[in-house]
């Protein structure tokens, strides 16, 4: 069942006047209209809202006692920086270097590097098995030098 906002409000309104009856007389409720200044409060809070946003910079909340600025986009940003002199908790402690270990530091070229992860005798047991591969398509050619065996330099040109 919907209920439209003005009997809503007027709900409201018996509700707090029922509410301002029972209680004791020895204490100063103020004006009668207590609720009708809080709906102008609203409507002027509503209104201070409406203009920041028009002017599309951050809307300072000191009038509530927070610490933070709110974007027109409902993005919260601290006034004040975090606490810088707290313990760091161990989890958050970063106890190895990223980076190179090892004699890979000392690699500074390509061909450094490269020797760090093709060793010596890699090479040789490829050229080996290209050697052998070549011997039984050497057949297939007319001339000797289109079918030549290759070295470890020719490898480690490539």
């Amino acid at each position: 069942m919907l209920i439209s906002y003005e009997k809503e409000t007027e709900r409201l309104r018996k509700l707090l006047s029922e509410i301002e009856t029972d209680e004791d007389s020895d204490f100063d409720n103020g004006p009668e209209n207590i609720l009708e200044k809080n709906f102008s409060d609203h409507a002027s809070f509503s209104e201070r809202d409406t203009e920041s946003e028009e002017d599309g910079y951050f809307r300072n909340e000191e009038g509530n006692n927070w610490k933070w600025f709110t974007s027109n986009d409902g993005v919260k940003w601290r006034k004040a920086n975090f606490k810088q002199d707290i313990r760091t908790l161990c989890h958050n402690i970063v106890s190895r270097v990223p980076g190179t270990k090892g004699p890979a530091k000392d690699a500074t070229s390509p061909e450094k590097s490269w020797e760090l992860f093709i060793h010596d005798n890699m090479i040789l047991l490829i050229v080996e098995c290209t050697n052998i591969f070549i011997e039984k398509s050497a057949l297939r050619f007319l001339r000797e030098r289109e079918a030549r065996k290759t070295v470890p330099v020719g490898i480690r040109l490539l």
